[in-house]
């Protein structure tokens, strides 16, 4: 199908009570196995670029890899641009087919990111593109950006009723709630009464960075407590090296490629897969794309 908006089926996700996986994807090889990882399990994903993975292939290719992957599938599949600070960005994901996009002012004083953010939320309300945007500090490190886990900033629970107020459209919030990017080097400690209190007073889903790393009853407490996107990005990386590794530690004397690129896309469709079932979204494509109330 077409590339939907995340906006929509996030809503649903999170009034239902399962998570949507948000992979971050590498190159061609990883998008396919992101959508159609999906594809098999019957599940909605958010296949999430960042802003270096841009920068690498470039604007037009990514978004046609993905729409066309999309199209060959019968699940809803969004574009997602993940953590930036760079309007232009913003900008030139739109115009080249992004479904939505994340702006990411979290390391401004808060009165700026406010004020940033709420100029992007009017350039994607106008241009009908979902728009994510984040207050606090989220610990580890994310594309060029790096927050030690031990200097990240709860989310404020003012500031984040202030921070949305004029937002209401919002398709995903993303505010810190003791998650960080990258493996953990501890426990996480994980503020579930701040999560559910937003979510109480906010009717916005709420997107958990930080997957990599949590333990399924982490996940469980997140996804009830209203967190409906779910990012995997950091062990999707590492499912991409391990794949072509196991290939050659297999056979040390291969020399054709391609069993290498087919290792690196089973071990990545297998984390999908495998996020997919521990989200609770196996079988919610219909739902998430609304079809469920159509019938």
């Amino acid at each position: 199908m077409a590339l939907v908006s995340m906006g929509p089926m996030l809503k649903r996700a999170q009034a239902a009570g399962y998570g949507i996986a948000a992979f971050n994807m590498i190159d061609y090889n990883s998008a396919r196995a992101i959508i159609e990882g999906a594809a098999a399990m019957k599940a909605p994903i958010i296949v999430q670029v960042s802003v270096k993975t841009i920068r690498h292939w470039g604007y037009k290719p990514i978004a046609t890899w993905v729409r066309m992957l999309a199209e060959t599938v019968e699940v809803p599949v969004a574009l997602h641009l993940d953590h930036c600070s760079d309007g232009d960005v913003i900008r030139r994901c739109i115009d080249a087919g992004w479904t939505s996009v994340m702006f990411d002012g979290s390391s401004l004083p808060f009165a700026e990111n406010k004020a940033r953010s709420e100029d992007i939320y009017r350039l994607t309300e106008a241009a009908g593109v979902g728009l994510e945007a984040e207050i606090g500090a989220i610990g580890g490190v994310e594309d060029d950006k790096f927050v030690a886990e031990d200097s990240a900033i709860l989310a404020d629970y003012d500031e984040c009723l202030e921070f949305v107020k004029n937002m209401p459209n919002l398709a995903v919030f993303a505010p810190a709630i003791g998650t960080a990017h990258g493996f953990y080097k501890g426990q996480p400690k994980i503020a579930y009464a701040l999560l559910e209190k937003i979510t109480a007073a906010v009717a916005i889903p709420i997107a958990l960075h930080g997957g990599t790393g949590l333990s399924q009853e982490q996940f469980d407490r997140c996804i009830a407590g209203g967190c409906a996107k779910v990012n995997i990005s950091t062990m999707h990386k590492h499912r991409f090296i391990e794949g072509f590794v196991a290939v050659r530690q297999d056979k040390p004397k291969l020399e054709e490629p391609l069993p290498f690129i087919i290792g690196q896309y089973d071990a990545m469709k297998k984390d999908v897969t495998d996020m997919i079932v521990a989200f609770g979204s196996a079988g919610k494509a219909a739902h998430a794309a609304g079809e469920d109330a159509e019938r």
